[in-house]
């Protein structure tokens, strides 16, 4: 049944696609049959207990209208967002654009949502025994003062997200990697840190990097981490690189590239920063899974959880399922007793 309903959705224009199955979600969640995860998936985020750590990555529901939804399907912990100050069009369309043959996606959608008022309503719908939800946050494309957004997201998402990511790194907003540079992540940070000390509760904050940057501005991005008590980073946002072996028509397209060409770009950067942090930071792996080696990969080469969204659009929701089941495989044949033992396995080998 799965099945024949991704092909019809696959069948309309991605952003239609996208939304169909956003308003499924929405009114049909209480259909989906959710299932108990193996105890040798439970680990940990940061301190924050999930059931397993396959994660949504950011992008899927920007808007915090299904997360109970996704939570039923059997995501560990999902990210909502990239949600802006106010309500944002995005950029022009067509803006998204399936290259089937590459297993991959190229989107420059350009923060597209309903804002913060309207997202933070949808959030607090959430049922909180569900998993772990997380808030990413962006700035308005038309702001004269990003860091100026970021500090007023931060306070106003503070209080009801699990943790809060600072989504440094969409190539769709014009200017907005600049913030990864040294300055001005050293002002941001800073700024966080003093807002995040004055609060009685400490929520995470995790930053999501590109992975087209050089080792350099990696080692500058590790050494504000630490500096401003920053508790995690996700490893990486989509590329504006293009791989020579890409064989769709839109492969050439402008905007961030997603799913399986991005794995092994995505792995390099995740394993240089695992190697120069040797576990002192938690790392999040994303970026070109599309089944249960991908994850184990990533989780070995030092993340202690992934995200994932390109390869729903192409497999269905059943992909986690069959992702979790043959990841307590790996971890038997490898004799793991749990998902935690395989972290940084392959680094410290």
């Amino acid at each position: 049944m799965e099945k024949h309903l991704l092909n019809f959705l696959k069948s309309f224009q991605p952003e239609t696609s996208h939304f169909l199955t956003i308003q499924l979600l929405k009114y049909f969640a209480f259909t989906i049959n959710q299932k108990k995860d193996d105890p040798m998936l439970s680990t940990s985020i940061a301190g924050l207990k999930i059931n397993n750590p396959i994660g949504l990555a950011a992008g899927f529901d920007k808007n915090a209208e299904v997360i109970n939804a996704m939570s039923r399907i059997g995501f560990g912990f999902i990210e909502c967002g990239t949600t802006t100050i106010k309500p944002q069009y995005g950029n022009p369309k067509p803006r998204i654009f399936r290259l089937e043959e590459d297993n991959a996606l190229i989107n420059r959608l350009g923060f597209n949502n309903k804002g913060i008022d309207n997202f933070l309503s949808n959030f607090k719908k959430r049922k909180q025994e569900n998993a772990i939800a997380g808030i990413n946050i962006g700035p308005n494309k038309d702001s004269d003062n990003f860091i100026k957004d970021y500090i007023t997201l931060f306070e106003k998402t503070y209080s009801d997200g699990d943790y809060i990511t600072i989504n440094l790194s969409s190539p769709n907003t014009e200017g907005l990697r600049e913030i990864q540079k040294i300055d001005s992540l050293n002002t941001l940070t800073n700024e966080l840190k003093i807002i995040k000390d004055s609060k009685e509760y400490k929520k995470n904050i995790f930053l999501k990097i590109d992975p087209d940057s050089t080792e350099r501005d990696y080692d500058d991005i590790i050494n504000i981490a630490y500096k401003n008590n920053i508790d995690g980073l996700i490893i990486s946002n989509t590329s504006t690189e293009r791989p020579s072996n890409l064989t769709s028509r839109f492969c050439l397209e402008s905007g961030g590239l997603s799913g399986k060409p991005l794995r092994d770009k995505s792995n390099d950067v995740l394993r240089l920063i695992a190697a120069k942090t040797k576990g002192e930071i938690l790392l999040i792996g994303v970026g070109g899974i599309s089944n249960a080696k991908d994850v184990y990969q990533k989780i070995k080469l030092g993340a202690s959880a992934v995200q994932l969204y390109t390869a729903l659009t192409f497999e269905g929701s059943k992909l986690i399922e069959n992702i979790k089941r043959d990841l307590v495989k790996f971890l038997k044949q490898d004799n793991f007793k749990n998902i935690e033992q395989a972290v940084c396995s392959e680094i410290k080998n």
